[in-house]
């Protein structure tokens, strides 16, 4: 073989084993996104930002990307039920929409569409503490499915 043939073929080699190794170590980055109501997810850093989120400037695996949220979003109630100022009192649901993505809610307001109650109620501390007990995985279901 001529060592042209030699270069030639590293070359094949390298670019299919590195383009290879690309696509898998992309396919196990993440990003933080976050909406307008100041909800945040953990997607697939591949793909694209829907309408309705922005991406953070966080990156990396899913241990990485929750616990950046574990810190920041202390709170987990959407930003128009914060501007509510409501009592320390309130009793809260927490509730779950159809991409298995947590949240929590006023017993007395009435859901936004595609929202349903988990059993779990109680004060806004109980809440926050449930939801991190229970949402271990914080990608959308519809996400996780293309995974496997």
């Amino acid at each position: 073989m001529s060592k042209l043939s030699y270069c030639l073929a590293f070359f094949l080699l390298f670019s299919i084993i590195g383009t290879t190794t690309a696509i898998a170590q992309h396919r196990d980055q993440y990003k933080v996104v976050i909406n307008h109501e100041e909800q945040y997810s953990i997607w697939q850093y591949s793909v694209e930002t829907q309408d309705g989120w922005e991406n953070t400037e966080i990156r990396g695996n899913l241990a990485k990307c929750k616990n950046y949220i574990d810190e920041v979003w202390t709170d987990m109630r959407p930003l128009s039920i914060q501007k509510m100022n409501l009592s320390e009192e309130t009793e809260y649901a927490v509730v779950i929409n159809h991409e298995e993505q947590y949240s929590i809610w006023p017993k007395e307001i009435e859901l936004p569409e595609n929202w349903r109650k988990t059993e779990f109620q109680g004060l806004l501390s109980p809440c926050v503490r449930y939801i991190k007990k229970v949402w271990t995985d914080m990608r959308p279901i519809s996400q996780r499915k293309k995974m496997k």
